[in-house]
């Protein structure tokens, strides 16, 4: 039994020290892709965005205050109405939301691929750009920094603003 533990031992010994030694010739770099974006975008696909959104929330209020003012017509004409036009009266309310719902749905979901559609163009730029840097610079490994859990960097290793600098030449 202790043979075999030290022969795990040993093994697990071997493979950590030839992992050591490949990982000591690794070079690894970092980039902030949503900070270049931006930094890069503010008055161009990230502005259009912003219209966009703003538009169509405006375009939404008005359906919502529609809405709202009918229920309110409601509540204020139900003591006069008969039965019947009070359950027309629902029935229209009912409507207005369910429209007022998908009119929102739509809305999510055209903000959603179209915000997809141009940041995903504009991000396959800027990863081939940093691709090509890290080529360049010999990189091993590229991460990305919001989103690879990345605690602690040396400055040195981040090639952020050498990507701003070459997306705003392209």
């Amino acid at each position: 039994m202790k043979r075999w533990f030290l022969s795990g031992l040993l093994a697990c010994g071997l493979a950590f020290g030839f992992a050591a030694d490949a990982c000591a010739d690794l070079v690894v770099g970092v980039v902030d892709m949503m900070g270049a974006v931006e930094k890069t975008e503010s008055d161009g696909v990230l502005k259009k965005l912003k219209n966009e959104t703003e538009s169509r929330q405006k375009k939404l209020k008005k359906s919502e205050e529609k809405v709202l003012a009918f229920q309110q017509e409601i509540k204020e004409s139900q003591s006069v109405l008969s039965e019947e036009k009070l359950r027309e009266k629902a029935a229209q309310y009912q409507q207005m939301m369910i429209e007022l719902q998908q009119e929102m749905q739509t809305y999510e979901k055209e903000m959603l691929e179209m915000r997809n559609k141009l940041l995903g163009e504009v991000q396959k730029k800027m990863t081939s750009i940093a691709s090509d840097i890290a080529k360049e610079r010999k990189i091993d490994l590229l991460i990305e920094r919001n989103e690879g859990g990345v605690v602690y960097y040396k400055e040195s290793f981040d090639i952020t603003d050498e990507l701003i600098k070459r997306y705003k030449a392209k």
